[in-house]
């Protein structure tokens, strides 16, 4: 029952103007392991702000390196979250887990990139929505909060410091897969937006990790056994930038057909369906397995999981059912992470 009750809180904030901390706390399904290291430091504040907005039951974060990240910026000016639960200003990663019910599990586990045009993350729509629809259904996921433009220069050099940051996330799950009920050859990585484009950046950029590395993380492969991107983005153009390669992950594409249509003064906002597109036909070149869902309507939102959208069946959020469906069919040499 509370669980039923965060959720209708969670629906009627997505339904409604109203801020996240008006709305009161939006707890998601958690059982999650006590790990002594993971819980001993003390939270940033604008961690306790985040806790503080979705409840008592939000997971600690866990930071994805125990001291300072590669292309740490000295003096970084303090995380800042907003009242609707949106985060800017990072400089620290981490990862915040959220996992099924041990009965219920699947083992499959997707690592959520939420957008923002990498100047902030969604946290309320992309990451907690995700979770309180996904989680009750055995599927584990994983909120990167990765770094974004300001306190990082404002360019598109952005990509190379978030892609450190989401490989690490995936060899994080996959190191601590056993412990999280996790199966490790289903580990997927999904993005909105901004949050779509690091993730196809991911799917060209990845290696099998360091078997001398001191750092036991690092020796572990950061290869996503398939990636999907809702709402694609790269700074609204219609051609593709991505380098994919022959061995890049299976990849999963939902689009809305209004999305990046021009207004009435002929702007371009959202991302344009021609994006992905392009991108399913460079993948489909090197052979890499490939599904892409259009939808009628939606537009730049077409993949929010809502939860009054998912459960009231709206098409564009549907995609997680799609996605299950599609990755049961791929042949088992898709399924299994490289080594």
């Amino acid at each position: 029952m509370k669980f039923l009750l965060s959720l209708l809180v969670l629906s009627l904030a997505a339904a409604n103007p109203v801020t996240a901390a008006q709305a009161g706390p939006r707890v998601v399904a958690r059982n999650l392991p006590s790990n002594p290291n993971d819980d001993a430091r003390e939270l940033t504040a604008s961690e306790k702000k985040l806790i503080a907005i979705f409840g008592p039951e939000t997971p600690r974060p866990i930071l994805l390196w125990p001291h300072e990240p590669p292309k740490a910026i000295d003096d970084a000016p303090p995380e800042v979250v907003t009242p609707e639960g949106r985060i800017k200003v990072v400089s620290t990663p981490s990862i915040s887990v959220y996992l099924p019910l041990e009965g219920k599990r699947t083992g499959m586990a997707l690592i959520m990139c939420p957008g923002g045009g990498y100047g902030g993350l969604d946290w309320l729509t992309h990451m907690v929505g995700s979770a309180t629809c996904l989680v009750p259904e055995g599927i584990a996921v994983i909120g990167l909060k990765y770094r974004l433009c300001n306190p990082y220069p404002v360019n598109r050099d952005i990509q190379k410091i978030a892609l450190l940051d989401v490989q690490r996330a995936v060899r994080m799950v996959r190191s601590r897969a056993v412990e999280w009920g996790i199966d490790p050859g289903k580990i997927g990585v999904v993005g909105y937006s901004a949050g779509a484009n690091l993730t196809m950046v991911l799917a060209g950029n990845f290696g099998d990790g360091d078997p001398q590395s001191p750092d036991p993380v690092e020796r572990v492969s950061c290869r996503p056994d398939f990636v999907a991107g809702c709402a694609t983005w790269h700074w609204r153009e219609l051609k593709s930038p991505f380098v994919f390669r022959k061995d890049s992950p299976p990849t999963f594409l939902v689009h809305a057909i209004n999305d990046g249509v021009p207004n009435a003064e002929g702007k371009i906002g959202g991302a344009p369906i021609q994006l992905p597109q392009e991108i399913k036909a460079q993948l489909e070149q090197l052979g890499v397995p490939v599904r892409m869902e259009v939808f009628n309507e939606g537009g730049h939102g077409v993949g929010n999981l809502i939860p009054t959208r998912y459960q009231n069946g709206f098409p564009g959020a549907q995609w997680p059912k799609l996605l299950v469906k599609w990755h049961s069919t791929l042949p088992p040499v898709q399924k299994a992470s490289q080594p």
